[in-house]
Formats: structure tokens, sequence, C-alpha cells
């Protein structure tokens, strides 16, 4: 692989956790479908209240070594392997040679298509069947609206195509439609289970809350019964009930849910297939889907690119220009407006501060040398609006240009006369002017600059 740093490496991959639905874990992991990928618990042993052993890859793999050996046709074999809970359409699966890799274990929770579309969708079904659809209906509809939740104007029963976040909407008002219509039992099932949801997406766990999804899911344990006797349910042999017993070790094991949900790719199907497919004509639709992928990508690459080159600073237009300047910055509003010249030469203990302006403002007039007498022109003005203190990138030695640097790591210069019991400070600056040599200076600088000191600003 190439690293950061442009070498190419050997590199070791060590497989933690593997994010996908329940078909492609039962896929991936060769395990039968309707049963546990996890433990050893058989498709009719899914409504026990504790897991079974946990699988071993090695055994897996054992399952699958030994029903080759011993069938005598494909039937055979398949035969074999389900009849131990496996499953035999990959023989030979790609993690088989892998290092450090406990694939059953890897097999991370989805809170989406487990909790929301799966466990919740059940608890809807049959709270809604033993109250009636319309009634709940009914109550749906006369919520009053309040911010962060959903006004069902129509209901939730003849919804179709229900999304992820229309379950999430759902299950905040499931358990306020249902309080006082149905038995207790019913209510203590939906609000452990409602618990437990929320307890499994919490962004951080300690063992107070880990102990708070294991009580949830015991109360759910000891309620769920109800069901049957309504005539809801014959059993609990339910693949992503089952999976609500391993949502503790898997935390414990991998982090907070929200490290590995499907949610996040599920959105990526609304751009790279939903809105590809879409804009195709639908008839040999992949390569048009892969052409208007790739045209996307290369837009929004060069929207990347021109707002980096926005972000750039302005290029000067000579080298001249480049060499030792950086950017000043000063605030919007003088620190002192309409200041006296004399007052400026007082409070800044500058003397002689008029007379080097004039000369400063004659040197831009053409043909004016600068040994005339500057008193016999006048300043066309009194007043000037002073800067206590100024910003500036500060320019590294070997760059002809400044560095920019963020707010926080800018140079200051200060420039503060002296006010009641504050003390005057007035900052040194060192300034390259040209490239000869500044030996009335007394400083020698980078690469033959001369260097300027002044004492104050």
């Amino acid at each position: 692989m190439t690293c950061a740093d442009g070498a190419v490496r050997c590199v070791f991959p060590i497989l933690a956790s593997y994010v996908a639905d329940y078909p492609e874990q039962c896929l991936v992991t060769c395990s039968k479908s309707t049963t546990c990928l996890k433990c050893k618990c058989k498709a009719n042993d899914l409504g026990e209240k504790r897991p079974a052993q946990d699988r071993d890859p090695t055994w897996t793999l054992g399952v699958i070594g030994e029903a080759k050996a011993s069938a005598s046709s494909a039937d055979a074999y398949f035969k074999a392997c389900m009849a131990e809970e496996v499953s035999g359409g990959v023989p030979n699966p790609f993690w088989k040679d892998l290092p450090y890799t406990d694939i059953h274990m890897s097999m991370t929770p989805d809170v989406l298509h487990q909790l929301y579309q799966g466990v919740f969708k059940y608890i809807l079904d049959w709270t809604s069947t033993a109250f009636n659809k319309e009634e709940l209906d009914a109550c749906v509809r006369s919520l009053p609206p309040a911010f962060g939740v959903r006004h069902f104007k129509n209901g939730i029963s003849g919804l179709s195509q229900v999304t992820g976040s229309k379950r999430k909407d759902m299950a905040r008002i499931l358990l306020a439609c249902l309080a006082g219509k149905l038995a207790k039992p019913v209510l203590l099932t939906t609000r452990s289970i409602l618990d437990f949801i929320y307890l499994a997406q919490y962004p951080s766990h300690t063992d107070t809350t880990l102990k708070y999804m294991k009580d949830a899911l015991d109360n759910y344990l000891k309620h769920r019964d109800i069901f049957i006797q309504l005539g809801l349910r014959d059993d609990f042999n339910i693949p992503k009930f089952h999976s609500l017993l391993h949502y503790v070790v898997s935390i414990q094991r991998f982090g907070t849910t929200d490290n590995y949900t499907t949610e996040m790719f599920e959105r990526f199907h609304i751009d790279l297939a939903k809105e590809g497919w879409r804009t195709s004509n639908h008839r040999d639709e992949r390569p048009q889907m892969i052409l208007w992928l790739t045209c996307r990508e290369k837009v929004a690459m060069f929207t990347d690119y021109l707002d980096y080159m926005a972000s750039l600073p302005p290029v000067q237009s000579t080298a001249e220009e480049n060499a030792g300047n950086s950017k000043i910055q000063i605030t919007k509003n003088p620190s002192k407006a309409g200041q006296d010249l004399c007052k400026i030469e007082e409070t800044h203990y500058t003397t002689g501060f008029s007379r080097s302006l004039k000369e400063y403002l004659d040197s831009f007039i053409a043909g004016r040398s600068l040994h005339e007498n500057v008193s016999r022109h006048p300043l066309p003005f009194n007043r000037l609006e002073v800067y206590h203190s100024f910003r500036f990138d500060r320019g590294e030695l070997g760059h002809t240009e400044a560095v920019p640097s963020s707010r926080g790591n800018k140079e200051v210069v200060h420039a503060r006369p002296k006010k009641g019991k504050q003390v005057a400070r007035f900052d040194t600056v060192v300034v390259y002017v040209d490239d000869t040599v500044g030996e009335s200076t007394g400083l020698q600088g980078e690469s033959s600059s001369s260097i300027t000191l002044y004492g104050r600003f």
C-alpha cells in the first residue's frame, strides 16, 4: 500500500469488524439463513432467552470440510452443511487464511435493519393489530404538532415503502398513542423495546448504561409472552429479536453502534444508484449510470480546485515586491482619530516626525531633490489617524513571501503611548529595504539584504 509519505509498504491487514445487513452477514459467515450468525442457536431455538455457545471460524470450516469429504453429490453436501446450521454456498470463504480473524465475532449490530426496520416493525404491527389500526391512526392524527416530532396527518397504517427515518418518527409517538388503550404487559413490552433501541444508540457507554440495556432487555423477555396470549404470535424464533442478546457484548468489543451502522451506507443508494437510474433511459442502464457518476465526480473535483485557487493569497507582480513583504492588517477604526502632528511627536517620542513625513512625501514628486529644504514645503494637513498596533504574517528565512498563519499565530507590533497607569510600549521593527549590504545598522541581512532598524513606527 502507498502510505501518506509516498512510500510503498507491505501491509498485513487484520479484519476486526464487518458492517453488512443480515443476508450478507449470513453469506460471509457461511451461516444458514434464519439462524444466528454469532452463536450456535438453531432456527427453532431463536426464542430462547439466553444465547447459545459462540460460533467459531474453525468449527465452521470444519463442518464445511467434513461435508465435502463425506458427501457424494452436491445435494448431499448442502444437506450435510444445513444439518449443522451452516450454509455450504461458499466452500472457500475469503477469511479462511486471514490471521487473528474471528468472522463471527466481527459481525456488528445493525441499528437500522435490526432495530428499526426489524424489531420495531414487528412491535408496531403487533400493537396496531391488538389496538385496531383505524383507532391507532385516529390517535396519531389527533396528536398536536410538536418541535422535533413528525406529524402523520393521514395516520401510519397506510404507509408503504417506509424508510428508516419514518420508523424513527413512528417510534417517538407510538407509546403515547397506546397508553391507556392496551393491557399493561403490552405497554411494558413496547416500552422496554423502545428503551433498548434508544439506549443502544447512545454516543458513549459506561457500565451503568450497559446495565440499563440489560434491564430493558430482561423486562422485554419477561412480558413478551402477552403477544402469544393475544394470538399475535406463535413463537419468537425471529433472528432480529435474537440479535438483541448480542448487543451488549458487541458494544463492549467494538464501541458504540454509531461506529458501524449501515444507515450511512444506505444513504449512498440515493446518490450512487437511484439518481443514476433516473437519469438513464432504463435500457442498458449500468454504463450510463457509471458515466453519469464519473461526470459528477469530475465536476466536484474541479469545483474543489476552483475553491482552493480562490482561497490562495493574490500573487505580487514582481519578485522585488514579494521579497520580504508581509501582509499587514490593521483594525477598521483607528485607535486615535484626528491626532495633531505635534501631539503625535510628543506622545510617541518621535521628534522630527513631521520632517520625516515631508521627506517621504517629497520622494514621490518628480524633479524634487531630497536635499532641498523641506521646511519650504508645508504639509497639506495637520492631523492624522493613529493606530496603536498592526498584525502581519512573519516571513520565514529563505522564503520570498510571507507564510500565512492563523489569527492567533500572527505577529503583533505595538506603538502604544502611556495612558494612566499603563506604561508605554514601542516595539522595534526590522525591515528589509533592498539588496545591498546594510553595514550602517550593524546587522547582516539574509542574502546580503540591508536592514533598516526603527525604534518606533
